[in-house]
């Protein structure tokens, strides 16, 4: 979420923000191909995160196909309006944070809780034997 353009945390347009310098410096076709190369860069990157996280086309084993239906097409469509839905609703809903809350975020309390967990999971994979292969 944060190599995408979201604005959450594109903090060095904010600035420019103020003054209103990106959208007159740009007018009608290259200010339309600025937002469509934004918002198709959500739908390639919801795209890719329904295929990798939620199966692609797979569908639920809720119910057989008999019909001669291809649905796969329509399901990695539902899966990735949805998640085109989830970048569009936290982009409007998630408040902006300064440069310094930002980086206190991620140095004290989202880094020392991903060193935990790189020390927590294989400890707790060694202790019951579990073995991942």
């Amino acid at each position: 979420m944060l190599n995408m353009f979201i604005y959450l945390f594109f903090l060095f347009l904010l600035e420019s923000e103020l003054v209103a310098g990106f959208f007159t410096e740009h007018s009608s076709a290259p200010f339309i191909f600025f937002f469509l190369a934004e918002y198709a860069s959500i739908v390639l990157f919801s795209c890719i995160t329904s295929i990798l996280f939620l199966g692609g086309y797979h569908m639920p084993e809720l119910f057989i196909n008999d019909s001669l239906i291809n649905l796969q097409s329509i399901i990695l469509g539902l899966k990735t309006c949805l998640f085109c839905f989830m970048f569009v609703w936290f982009r409007a809903t998630l408040p902006r944070m300064r440069y310094d809350a930002l980086i206190e975020l991620c140095w004290l309390n989202l880094l020392p809780v991903c060193v935990a967990f790189i020390i927590f999971v294989p400890s707790i994979l060694i202790a019951f034997d579990i073995s991942p292969y």
